[in-house]
């Protein structure tokens, strides 16, 4: 989070600044004041921590989120984005698999993405602001159709709430989905692409057509365009991981890799949100970049240390504090 405002964008970049200002970016938060981890020590770190540990602890947050009515069970909305995997593009010479045997090749509307995976990602709109609440991950090479497919089940063997509306663009459009939709008590909003002949399609505005069967009774054009202009919101939350956390490509490789890049972002989006909501901030729950205080690079939190070195007594120390209970009694 700091990387922006110091104008760094990898580990290696702290390590050097560190070498600059002789202070740890991390003095404010470990209990040693000059210990920076390095690069081993966090690959290390997280190849003992399992992804599916990590997603558990994504979902309690939901669950904290909806009981704080920071996430308001009703809309949701799915899309993709492409992790790009530490990878060659090209397969090696005589090898049917990537270097990443998980991973898969992705074209998508025509641009050739490269090696890497592509989760079916699920936020929720609620009024002013968009939370992210479950992700399934898949191959670069699948199709938005079965992504869409089993995310979904997925979704709806896990969670406990009621909701109403699912938003998506064209892509995982197919009768069975839409059906399948209505199974579970959702109206799909989901475009249709115009060259289906043989479904009930309608054009609601310029290049916008939808499946005319899947839009309820009683909806006027205006109200059904209005919740599919909804579905942007995802396009930003999903921006955010690539702007603000480095995420379009993975340091790692394996599908085990993705999940736990994915659920670490997720959870760090979701503890800032509930941060802001416990502190009476609620303005700052959408803001990616708050709670930070690298303009000063942890300066104020420098200070204590610099006058602690250079002879200054703290007299509400621990040591302090044992030394006037011992000559007061004589010890």
């Amino acid at each position: 989070m700091t990387s922006h405002q110091l104008g760094l964008q990898e580990l290696q970049g702290y390590r050097k600044n560190e070498q600059v200002h002789e202070i740890s970016p991390l003095v404010c938060i470990t209990h040693d004041p000059e210990f920076f981890p390095n690069a081993a020590d966090l690959s290390y770190i997280l190849t003992k921590i399992p992804g599916e540990a990590l997603f558990e602890f994504f979902q309690l947050l939901v669950k904290e989120c909806v009981d704080c009515g920071i996430i308001v069970p009703g809309i949701l909305i799915w899309d993709g984005q492409f992790i790009r995997s530490n990878c060659n593009n090209n397969k090696e010479k005589g090898k049917i698999k990537y270097n990443d045997p998980d991973a898969g090749y992705c074209r998508h509307n025509g641009i050739r993405k490269g090696v890497g995976y592509d989760p079916g990602i699920l936020y929720a709109h609620c009024f002013n602001r968009w939370v992210p609440i479950y992700f399934k991950m898949f191959t670069g090479s699948r199709a938005d159709i079965r992504a869409f497919r089993e995310t979904m089940n997925e979704f709806f063997q896990t969670t406990t709430y009621e909701w109403e509306i699912v938003i998506a663009d064209s892509g995982p459009y197919s009768l069975q989905n839409m059906k399948n939709m209505q199974h579970h008590g959702l109206v799909p909003i989901i475009r249709v692409r115009k060259h289906l002949k043989t479904h009930p399609i309608r054009e609601l505005k310029k290049d916008f057509y939808f499946n005319t069967d899947f839009i309820p009774v009683g909806w006027s054009d205006e109200l059904f365009l209005k919740i599919y202009s909804f579905r942007p919101m995802i396009e930003q939350g999903n921006s955010y991981n690539n702007t603000y956390y480095n995420a379009y490509r993975m340091n790692t490789r394996g599908i085990e890799a993705a999940i736990r890049n994915r659920s670490l972002i997720y959870i760090l989006e979701l503890l800032k949100a509930l941060t802001a909501y416990k502190l009476g901030r609620p303005d700052l729950i959408m803001k990616p970049t708050a709670f930070e205080n690298s303009r000063y690079f942890n300066f104020r939190m420098w200070l204590p240390v610099m006058a602690r070195d250079s002879g200054y007594i703290f007299f509400n120390s621990s040591e302090e504090i044992r030394r006037r209970i011992k000559n007061y009694h004589g010890l």
